[in-house]
């Protein structure tokens, strides 16, 4: 008997295609394939607000065979003044509220599916689940409150995290399942959240964007003024409290004589110290260009040897570096910093297509080594790419998303 692709899912989240945000974008390719699919899919979000300049979009529309139904946000638009951002919050919280539950009646989906921003989103999907006994299906990128906590990004009140893991309980409890990205996630709900097992379910990321495998690009390293045998490690990313950047100014302290540049790419909370840092060392061999159009980015993927992620200790339970699927799919090896047993670290290390370092000292170790023994580099690029073939294509994600939904 062939599934039944014929079930109406309704999908809540505060951004959505053309914002910006990465979960946005995440979900706006989740639902255009589930619609491919034949499924009847309403989307409750904002109208576009996660950058202040975020352009106008209506507040009806169907995009990709998605119908897509936005709450009009006015001035609270961007993310720089925290103030803007919680009353954005709940201004989306209410109204989607509202155009949910209005969903609902009219169109009776079977599957509510909630992302997780706002964070507290899921509350909505817990009312909608109990009141009209729908499925509810939550995806959780990254588990708050525990990186601000962690981090300590934020000062966060003790009665603001006993209240928002308050939150997260209730939705926790509602949900008939829960996605997370790796195993590392799951093991931290299971065992310091007291969810069953049984309700997690691990589906990770596709590269975005989704690349083949690349040639080295000459010219690029020609106007970045490469030299013949220098290696290139690329950072690209978000520059945040989450990253574990340091570890790679140490090596580059220590390789200042040998043939290696280290390229950051992105913006972020911690660039200004990383560069402020790199000046006050006089550090060459390190150099800094903004986030880039998507075809400059391939193109300095294609100028690499290896490409660097980068994880503080103490994230390895809450979060993926998502980043990783997009260096796996252009085959290129992997160097990460982080604590061995984080997800991407046993993953690049158990399939043999990277190397992890927990310091600059092992860092400086490794590249001193792959400069002796270059075509580990070109091997483990292809074992990269095959892992990601196999594993990780954004077809397989999909469908992983679609038997998810499917379940009765």
């Amino acid at each position: 008997m062939s599934p039944d692709f014929s079930r109406k899912v309704l999908v809540i989240n505060q951004y959505y295609y053309p914002d910006l945000a990465a979960t946005g974008q995440i979900a706006a390719e989740i639902c255009s394939s589930l619609a491919e699919r034949g499924m009847d899919v309403h989307v409750v979000t904002a109208q576009p607000c996660y950058m202040e300049s975020s352009p106008e979009a209506p507040l009806f529309e169907v995009i990709d065979g998605v119908h897509v139904h936005r709450v009009a946000m006015g001035r609270f638009r961007g993310r720089k003044k925290m103030r803007v951002r919680v009353a954005g919050y709940f201004r989306f919280m209410w109204d989607a509220w509202c155009i949910a539950r209005k969903l609902v009646r009219t169109n009776k989906p079977d599957v509510v599916l909630t992302f997780s921003n706002p964070p507290f989103v899921g509350l909505i999907g817990a009312r909608l689940s109990r009141k009209y006994k729908l499925k509810f299906t939550y995806v959780l990128h990254d588990i708050h409150p525990d990186i601000l906590v962690v981090t300590r990004w934020a000062n966060i009140s003790h009665m603001l995290v006993h209240l928002w893991e308050s939150m997260n309980r209730r939705i926790f409890k509602a949900a008939h399942t829960i996605v997370v990205l790796g195993d590392g996630m799951k093991g931290t709900l299971v065992d310091k959240k007291g969810v069953s097992p049984d309700k997690v379910k691990i589906i990770p990321l596709w590269a975005r964007p989704e690349l083949t495998p690349l040639s080295h690009n000459q010219s690029i390293r020609n106007e970045l003024n490469i030299a013949d045998g220098e290696l290139l490690l690329l950072y690209s990313g978000n520059m945040g409290v989450m990253h574990h950047l340091d570890p790679i100014l140490d090596a580059a302290s220590l390789l200042k004589d040998e043939p290696v540049r280290f390229l950051f790419v992105g913006d972020g909370v911690r660039r200004n110290d990383l560069v402020k840092r790199v000046e006050e060392e006089s550090l060459s061999n390190v150099s800094f260009l903004p986030f880039q159009p998507i075809e400059r980015f391939i193109q300095l993927v294609a100028a690499s040897d290896a490409c660097l992620v980068a994880l503080m200790p103490g994230m390895e339970g809450l979060a993926v570096p998502s980043r990783s699927y997009t260096f796996l799919s252009a085959g290129r090896p992997l160097i990460t910093i982080m604590a061995p047993e984080a997800d991407i670290a046993r993953l690049i290390t158990e399939n043999e297509c990277g190397w992890n370092a927990t310091s600059g000292q092992d860092l400086a170790k490794l590249i001193r080594k792959l400069l002796v023994n270059r075509h580990e580099l070109v091997d483990r690029g292809v074992k990269a790419r095959d892992l990601y073939e196999n594993r990780f294509k954004k077809e397989r994600i999909i469908e992983s998303f679609t038997e998810v939904l499917l379940e009765k």
